[in-house]
C-alpha cells in the first residue's frame, strides 16, 4: 500500500526541506544562507513528499517573469527544488509532483513553465526542450585587452559595492530586452550576495555592471591571480566595452574564468586585439521551457517575417493545432483543423519557442516535422530572433 502523502508546503516543513535540499544537491545551506532562503519561497507553491512522516520527496516553483522575442515579458513558473530520496526512486514521486507543480503553473495562468536542470536527462519527458545555452569561457588576460577604439573615458565606469542601490534598476532595464532573461527579486538578490561572500567586487557604468571574485596566486613571484567573472550586465554596447576594458585591467590576474557572463553570440571576441586569447571551454544547457498555454505564450511573442504557419503539438494529455499569423509587430494565435505545416511534441516547441533553435535543426534530427522544405525555409525565418536567448540567472 501506498504510505506516501503529497501536500503543500508550510513554515513547519520548511527547515526540513532545507536540509534535504542540501544533501539532495551535494551542497548543505550555511547556516548564514537559511533565514535569507526563507523569504525567497512562497510556501504557497511548493510540495513535499512524506512516507510514514518522513520527507521523501519536494517540488516547487518560483513567480517569474521571461522576456520573449519582441520584448514582452511573459509570466512564468519556474521549476525548482526538485529532489527525490534515493530510497525513493522508480515509485512515479517525480511524475506526481511534477503533475502537482503543474497544475499550480496552470492555476496561475503562467502559459510557460521553466527550469534549470541539474541532469540533462530527466525533463524532456515531462515535456521540456531546451531553449538557450550557457557558455564556460576561460580568458588570458595578459594576452589580450580591449581595443583602443572601444575604451572607455575616464569616469566611465566606477568601483562600487553590490549593495548599490543603481544595480538591480540596472539589471530591469537589461533583462527587458534581452530574449531568455529573467527577473531577479531582491530576495534572490540578498541570497545571491550572501552566497557569493566576502571580496566581490563591483564596477558600474551608467548603463550596464561587472563583478567577480579574485583568487591569489602569487605563483613563485609570477602573479597568476584567477578572477572569476559573476556578472557582466550591459544595456548598451558602449557599456558592454567599458565593462570588459575593466574586468581586463585588473592587476595580478592571469586567468579569468566565466559560466554565464558571456552570451553564446557575444561580441566580446571582436572588441578586442587578440580573439585567441578567449576560449570557450564548455556550452551547456541554461533554460528549459514547456510551453503550458501554447496559445497565449506563441501570441505573447514577435515574428521576424509577415506569415501565416500551422503547428500542431502534441503535448501529452492533447494535441493543439494552431494557427500562427504573425509578424514584427505581433501575432494573433487561434485552434484550428486545417492541416499542420508543422507537426512536434511539447519538448520541440520549447526548444524553438525563443527563436534560439531553428526549426529545420530538429526536423534534421527527426525531432520536428514539415509539409515540404519550403515551409522549414520559412519557420527557420519566422521565428528567429534577433539575437540568440540567453539567461545569466539560474534558479
Amino acid at each position: 500500500m501506498d504510505t506516501i502523502e503529497i501536500r503543500v508546503a508550510t513554515e513547519d516543513d520548511f527547515a526540513e526541506m532545507l536540509v534535504f535540499d542540501g544533501l539532495a544537491f551535494g551542497d548543505p545551506w550555511p547556516d548564514n544562507l537559511a533565514d535569507l532562503a526563507r523569504p525567497t519561497l512562497d510556501l504557497d507553491r511548493f510540495l513535499v513528499a512524506r512516507d510514514g512522516g518522513l520527507l521523501v520527496a519536494t517540488a516547487g516553483a518560483f513567480s517569474q517573469e521571461v522576456t520573449v522575442p519582441g520584448g514582452a515579458q511573459v509570466r512564468a513558473g519556474g521549476v525548482t527544488w526538485v529532489a527525490v530520496a534515493p530510497t525513493h526512486r522508480r515509485r512515479g514521486l517525480l511524475t506526481r509532483l511534477m503533475g502537482d507543480v503543474h497544475d499550480n503553473i496552470d492555476r496561475r495562468r503562467e502559459p510557460i513553465s521553466m527550469l534549470t536542470a541539474s541532469e540533462g536527462g530527466i525533463y524532456e519527458r515531462f515535456g521540456y526542450g531546451v531553449a538557450s545555452y550557457e557558455r564556460v569561457i576561460e580568458i588570458d588576460r595578459r594576452r589580450t585587452a580591449v581595443r583602443p577604439e572601444f575604451r572607455p573615458a575616464v569616469g566611465d565606469v566606477v568601483l562600487t559595492t553590490l549593495d548599490d542601490p543603481a544595480l538591480p534598476t540596472i539589471f530591469d532595464r537589461y533583462r527587458k530586452q534581452v530574449i531568455g532573461e529573467i527577473d531577479r527579486t531582491p530576495e534572490r538578490d540578498a541570497l545571491a550576495k550572501a552566497h557569493h561572500g566576502a571580496g566581490v567586487s563591483v564596477a558600474r557604468h551608467a548603463d550596464g555592471f561587472a563583478s567577480w571574485k579574485v583568487k591569489s596566486n602569487w605563483n613563485d613571484g609570477h602573479p597568476a591571480f584567477q578572477l572569476t567573472l559573476i556578472d557582466l550586465v550591459a544595456v548598451t554596447p558602449a557599456a558592454h566595452a567599458a565593462l570588459w576594458h575593466t574586468v581586463l585591467s585588473v592587476d595580478l590576474v592571469g586567468p579569468i574564468t566565466s559560466v554565464r557572463a558571456v552570451a553564446i553570440d557575444d561580441t566580446l571576441p571582436y572588441i578586442v586585439d587578440d580573439q585567441r586569447a578567449i576560449r570557450t571551454t564548455n556550452v551547456n544547457d541554461m533554460l528549459w521551457l514547456h510551453l503550458r498555454d501554447p496559445r497565449a505564450a506563441l501570441a505573447a511573442r514577435t515574428y521576424s517575417t509577415d506569415d501565416s504557419l500551422v503547428v500542431e503539438v502534441d503535448l501529452g494529455e492533447r494535441t493543439e493545432r494552431l494557427r500562427i499569423d504573425g509578424d514584427p509587430a505581433g501575432a494573433d494565435v487561434r485552434k484550428v483543423r486545417s492541416r499542420p505545416d508543422l507537426t512536434m511534441n511539447s519538448a520541440a516547441l520549447g526548444a524553438i519557442y525563443l527563436g534560439g533553435v531553428r526549426p529545420s535543426t530538429l526536423a534534421r534530427a527527426g525531432r520536428l516535422g514539415a509539409k515540404n522544405d519550403d515551409v522549414l525555409r520559412r519557420a527557420d525565418a519566422f521565428l528567429m530572433a534577433g539575437r540568440l536567448p540567453r539567461c545569466s540567472t539560474g534558479f
